[in-house]
């Protein structure tokens, strides 16, 4: 799979590239205090924090709580800060159903007012979610992107391994996405290769952070990959545990044990 972001210079909706700063007003979930952008994402010295942005809807958008969830695992790390924006008309409903306290972490909540001076549909439709937003350290949008399938690990080229290493589901679909990258090349690829190295590294952090049937799985699948047939299947058969624990379906584990002991 090509990675998704090399450099955050990309805007796929509709610029090239955004050369100016842009402000606008919001009401904050906790309190409905009106605040600006460039005070939210101002880091006190003149420049500004590297900014994620997420517009989402409890009634129409239950994929942008995915999105938010991974990015704001990742802001665990620092690196940058995560702004949830709800477009729903009724923000009250959407708070009572209280998805931003428990779905994610490490996010700041706000929701959308139109009737506000300079408000977010001043500049950016309001129609659509996730309008996903990247604020570099001069506070320019350097990526703008409505994906639904956008997750923390895309980024790690980018970031570097910092940015998810606090985040187990990142970690883990780091190494996934490798694998399914190469599943199919019929060879051998050797746990030195950089890039098996790398993933295997993620893999084992994820496990360590929160070991389950997901991690253990591709733990196993990116042993068959490098050729450690034995501690393949040793893990495929832990994955299958785990799985049995969760009641969890495990089906595809059953095809890589059978890929594996052809190999052996």
């Amino acid at each position: 799979m090509q990675r998704l972001i090399t450099t955050l210079v990309f805007l796929t909706l509709t610029y090239t590239y955004v050369d100016a700063q842009v402000n606008f007003t919001m009401r904050r979930a906790d309190n409905d205090e009106t605040v600006e952008l460039v005070s939210l994402i101002s880091d006190g010295e003149g420049g500004a924090n590297p900014t994620f942005l997420i517009t989402w809807s409890g009634k129409w958008c239950t994929p942008c709580m995915d999105v938010i969830k991974s990015l704001g695992a990742a802001a665990k790390s620092g690196k940058v800060q995560v702004l949830a924006l709800n477009v729903d008309e009724d923000w009250k409903a959407m708070k009572a159903n209280n998805y931003h306290n428990n779905y994610w972490s490490n996010v700041t909540n706000l929701y959308l007012d139109t009737d506000l001076f300079n408000s977010f549909d001043t500049y950016f439709t309001t129609s659509q979610a996730p309008v996903i937003l990247f604020f570099d350290e001069v506070g320019h949008i350097q990526y703008m992107d409505a994906s639904y399938s956008l997750r923390s690990y895309m980024f790690v080229d980018y970031f570097g391994k910092e940015f998810i290493w606090e985040d187990s589901e990142g970690l883990n679909s780091y190494a996934w996405n490798y694998y399914l990258e190469h599943e199919d090349d019929n060879k051998v690829i050797p746990e030195t290769d950089e890039e098996m190295a790398k993933a295997l590294e993620f893999v084992k952090r994820s496990i360590s952070l929160d070991a389950n049937y997901n991690n253990t799985d591709t733990y196993a699948a990116l042993l068959y990959l490098s050729g450690q047939y034995t501690e393949a299947l040793k893990k495929a058969k832990e994955a299958i545990d785990l799985a049995k624990e969760s009641d969890t379906d495990y089906e595809t584990t059953n095809e890589l044990i059978q890929k594996i002991i052809e190999k052996m």
